[in-house]
């Protein structure tokens, strides 16, 4: 899989047919994150949200079910493909346009509620898409910022560490990603006020030889930064490591995970 940019963001169109299949929430997760978003809806009397990034619907299709209705902005026309065909009769159809995070074609003040999931790390300028979720939101808006936190320790810390190294050392450029600390700082610096919700907490068995496999498959987009003349010697230096540091590549760890909502409001 190859990565594909427009307008510098990342599109996954090429991930469009695999990507719930990959990404997929376990049930009881979505079920906890659904009522804790209906519910800062709720309290507010807010019925209709935007979804930047919406992609496949995963997080809002089940709002859909619940009477919400949802607008979604994302640069990836697969994704949303794949979205409309999972729609079923109890879904309000979603209002979906094609668009970059980072120049929304909407008007200003234009909801009372914007959405973001793992969209700020793809985007070319994060700092653009937050300046434009703040243009498009009302004065008494909310950002809904939902956040994976994964509290140490971490077994798997010391291996995106070396991966990282590993970047360096065959010469790839990867994309600037923002820090947790700098997205908040910025939110802070645009007026915001903030609120943690953890929603959800759970453990997640994994094992070295499938980070292996999702490295050599290109299953995570910052894969697709690797050039394919080098992606066979890019993995096989990896898998190497991983045997000298770890052994067995079947050992399982846990990891542990906080599904966290971050509920920002802005002075008015």
């Amino acid at each position: 899989m190859t990565q594909k940019i427009v307008g510098g963001s990342v599109s996954f169109d090429n991930a469009a047919d695999v990507y719930d299949a990959t990404r997929a929430l376990e049930p009881h997760i979505v079920a906890k994150q659904t009522e804790a978003l209906l519910g800062i809806l709720g309290e507010r009397g807010i019925e209709r949200l935007l979804e930047v990034g919406i992609g496949t619907g995963r997080i809002t299709r089940p709002l859909m079910e619940r009477g919400v209705r949802v607008s979604g902005i994302d640069i990836s026309a697969r994704m949303m493909a794949r979205l409309r065909d999972q729609l079923g009769a109890a879904h309000l159809t979603p209002d979906l346009l094609l668009g970059d995070a980072t120049r929304l074609p909407l008007r200003d003040a234009s909801f009372r509620a914007v959405l973001m999931v793992h969209v700020l790390h793809l985007v070319s300028d994060w700092r653009a898409t937050i300046a434009e979720m703040r243009r498009v939101l009302t004065p008494d808006g909310v950002f809904l910022h939902d956040v994976t936190q994964y509290p140490e320790p971490n077994p798997w810390r010391k291996v995106w560490d070396r991966r990282k190294e590993l970047f360096a050392k065959h010469g790839i450029t990867t994309r600037p990603r923002p820090e947790p600390e700098q997205i908040i700082e910025a939110l802070r610096a645009a007026g915001g006020s903030q609120r943690t919700i953890v929603y959800a907490e759970d453990e997640e068995r994994d094992t070295l030889q499938k980070i292996v496999d999702n490295l050599r498959d290109r299953v995570d987009s910052s894969t697709w930064e690797i050039p394919s003349d080098i992606h066979g010697a890019f993995v096989a230096d990896f898998e190497a490591w991983c045997r000298q540091e770890y052994g067995d590549l079947q050992r399982e760890y846990v990891v542990r995970m906080q599904y966290t909502l971050e509920v920002w409001t802005f002075g008015r």
